[in-house]
């Protein structure tokens, strides 16, 4: 029997069936998906970490199918975006405008005690959200009671201060803790996070509007990226509305490189 170590420490026992499910949600054929899951079932040494499980499936897909391989690597695109690179709250902000809402970034606004910034505002219908966005490049980490708490508090206070939102909503890369989760349900937050909630998870939420980040691209450098992120080109959407010359011209991506990345960022961005 072979147990894997999580990001957070914990010990488990291997579930090969976890790695082609997720190979699979990622675009991959089920024979693919089967044969991967079950060369990565033959390398997996007892005490393995997941992240180790994760390379070597990725090493594989990205052999087979590169378009594939950049859906399988969103989470690990998404904590490469940075707080330097693209703000979370811009992100969210482009996801929850994507769905529909009126949005608005990084707010100031006077509290009932004290002045709060907030991360976005999402308005639709009657409904208005103070947004919380928690951004995390840690693996394991997850989005806890103390950052629920802490929510409901600002919320408060801002409400308190005579600023209309009907309900806080926290937006995380991240999983969530069973108390946080707790804790929401019971003062009827609204919680997205990595996983959560099912059928309106983060991830769920970016294949089904297509705003994937240029971070997913395989084989774009750290380079490209900065000066991409530079030019205000953030998502895969931005980047393939510009011909190749003005990319060029950016100084972001080099011609050999760039037909390559095109034909990626065109089949992730197909039907949405």
């Amino acid at each position: 029997m072979v147990y894997v170590i999580k990001s957070n420490g914990e010990r488990q026992e291997f579930d090969v069936e976890k790695v082609r499910y997720a190979l699979e949600r990622s675009g991959a054929s089920k024979e693919l998906a089967a044969e991967i899951a079950g060369k990565v079932l033959e390398q997996a040494k007892d005490g393995i970490s997941t992240g180790k499980i994760y390379g070597l499936a990725y090493g594989l897909l990205e052999k087979q199918n590169l378009t594939a391989a950049a859906k399988f690597s969103l989470k690990q695109a998404i904590m490469l975006m940075g707080p330097t690179g693209f703000p979370f709250e811009k992100y969210v902000a482009r996801l929850l405008s994507a769905r529909g809402f009126k949005t608005q970034t990084n707010l100031v606004l006077a509290g009932e005690c004290v002045t709060e910034e907030i991360d976005v505002r999402a308005e639709k219908g009657s409904d208005c959200y103070m947004v919380e966005c928690k951004y995390h490049n840690e693996p394991g980490y997850r989005t806890g009671l103390k950052e629920a708490l802490y929510t409901w508090a600002r919320f408060e206070d801002v409400t308190g201060g005579g600023h209309r939102f009907t309900c806080p909503w926290i937006v995380t890369n991240t999983k969530l803790s069973d108390d946080a989760i707790k804790y929401a349900t019971c003062k009827r937050m609204k919680m997205t996070s990595w996983g959560y909630p099912e059928g309106e998870s983060l991830q769920e939420i970016i294949e089904a509007e297509g705003l994937y980040p240029i971070t997913i691209l395989v084989g774009l450098g750290e380079e490209s990226r900065k000066k991409l992120f530079e030019a205000g080109i953030t998502l895969i959407k931005d980047m393939v509305k510009l011909e190749d010359k003005e990319l060029i011209e950016l100084g972001a991506l080099k011609e050999d490189e760039l037909k390559r990345l095109r034909q990626q960022a065109n089949e992730l961005t197909k039907g949405v």
